[in-house]
């Protein structure tokens, strides 16, 4: 057994607090090495957490005969192992991201996380476990890079979101199949990982690769450390706005109003997350808030007319004042 990577393991378990003793614990296994090695690892840790553990596995029949010997691999696995296991097989759910026909792993990702709470619920169990690691993690960062993200996009997918944990997110690919590979465990493959007519893909197999050889080789373990920074920094901002944001706002009704002096006294990068914080109350998302509204709200709030403003920035409308900017439901 290797005892270094459980060790390591359960420091970062103890580290990022995602595991108490006797949780009761859903894991996600698709066959492949990331979660095999993850249901493998709370196998071995389960006496000392004293955990319940049920695995559950998605057929989303995509790839034929492979997707049955997957999951076949999957039921094999959790009877060598002694562990509940409950198979479901993919359909569209209805009324979910049906706008977005093309995109089938979105479609696949919240079939899976809505099955994931189902069970969650069904059975009063604590939290769900999945397989990302670091090298879904590097992916994900130099993804959000290339399109253009925001800071918040740069920081990777968190170690806990709710009752969802990743406990592999500081595990290298290579760590988890070493792991494996001296538990003597088999895995199944996915042959459609190693095709590059997809983005990430092309991340992993050409980009990463590219970068490890010619600028640094321990560039995931740089990105990562980059990554942890940036939330680091993002949580401070966090904290300083909020106590910023009381001092300039007034809430009545269904509008927020906000001071006009104040506000032109901070920088740039404060007005952006107090607006996106307004917005943020009033619609409960920023889903469709580009950079362009924010550009149209400076554009008002250093304006220099004396007469009355205003913009629509989807149901929510923005009027200026002398002295306010007042954001209001429509």
């Amino acid at each position: 057994m290797n005892n270094k990577f459980l060790k390591k393991l359960q420091n970062f378990i103890f580290q990022e607090k995602l595991l108490k003793r006797g949780d009761k614990l859903i894991v996600g296994i698709s066959g492949g090495a990331d979660s095999i090695g993850l249901a493998l690892a709370f196998k071995k840790l389960q006496l000392k957490y004293d955990l319940k553990l049920y695995l559950v596995h998605i057929n989303y029949h995509q790839r034929g005969e492979e997707s049955e010997k997957d999951q076949k691999f999957v039921e094999k696995f959790a009877k060598e192992n002694k562990l509940e296991l409950m198979v479901f097989d993919y359909s569209k759910p209805v009324g979910l991201r049906q706008e977005k026909k093309g995109n089938l792993e979105e479609l696949f990702r919240d079939f899976r996380y809505q099955k994931f709470e189902e069970i969650r619920g069904k059975l009063n169990f604590d939290k769900v476990a999945v397989a990302h690691h670091l090298d879904d993690q590097i992916e994900t960062f130099l993804m959000n890079l290339i399109r253009g993200s925001g800071i918040q996009g740069l920081t990777g997918m968190a170690f806990i979101n709710g009752y969802l944990i990743r406990p592999f997110l500081d595990f290298s690919k290579n760590e988890i199949e070493n792991f494996l590979k001296e538990n003597d465990q088999d895995f199944r493959l996915d042959k459609t990982n190693f095709e590059t007519n997809f983005t990430r893909n092309k991340i992993r197999l050409k980009l990463v690769p590219f970068l490890e050889e010619y600028f640094n080789s321990k560039i995931k373990r740089g990105l990562s450390k980059l990554m942890v920074n940036l939330k680091d920094e993002i949580q401070l901002s966090n904290f300083l706005i909020t106590q910023i944001y009381s001092d300039l706002i007034k809430k009545e009704k269904s509008k927020i109003v906000l001071d006009l002096l104040k506000l032109k006294e901070l920088p740039i990068g404060g007005q952006k997350k107090i607006f996106r914080k307004i917005i943020w109350e009033l619609k409960g998302s920023l889903k469709d808030i580009s950079n362009n509204n924010f550009l149209e709200f400076r554009k008002i709030i250093e304006s220099n007319k004396n007469k009355k403003q205003g913009i629509k920035i989807g149901k929510i409308y923005l009027e200026k004042n002398k002295k306010h900017v007042i954001f209001r439901k429509m």
